[in-house]
């Protein structure tokens, strides 16, 4: 089971480095299957989209965590934030419990023949 980003699918101003390495994870979580497919391993790939955590609160709302002996306040934008729940179809973004579910469908033996994938746990927002 791999982790990666819906900044892989689709790219995020800004994020050139991050969108990057997690599109290689989605190419290594490929790779792996057919590497590993004949050992009846199965590799696949969850891609997170927003998902409401303390890193991504509102800055509004946001605390800040010490790093090296600095606060460093966390959080997103208020008003990406509400443009991202007008955009999504769910208008939301997800709970940490959502986004377990996407990883736990993986680990549930119905999955048994799929390998190679990667699912967007986004609210169908890409």
């Amino acid at each position: 089971m791999n982790i990666s980003s819906t900044s892989a699918l689709n790219g995020n101003a800004g994020q050139m480095n991050y969108s990057s390495a997690k599109a290689g994870v989605i190419g290594m979580t490929r790779a792996l299957a057919r590497e590993w497919g004949r050992f009846n391993v199965n590799v696949n790939c969850v891609a997170f989209g927003l998902i409401h955590t303390r890193m991504t609160v509102s800055t509004e709302d946001a605390a800040s965590v010490k790093i090296d002996g600095r606060d460093i306040r966390v959080g997103l934008n208020a008003e990406m934030l509400k443009s991202h729940a007008q955009r999504n179809p769910l208008g939301r973004g997800g709970t940490p419990d959502e986004a377990a579910g996407g990883v736990y469908l993986f680990c549930s033996p119905e999955s048994n023949y799929i390998t190679g994938q990667t699912v967007a746990v986004a609210g169908n927002l890409q």
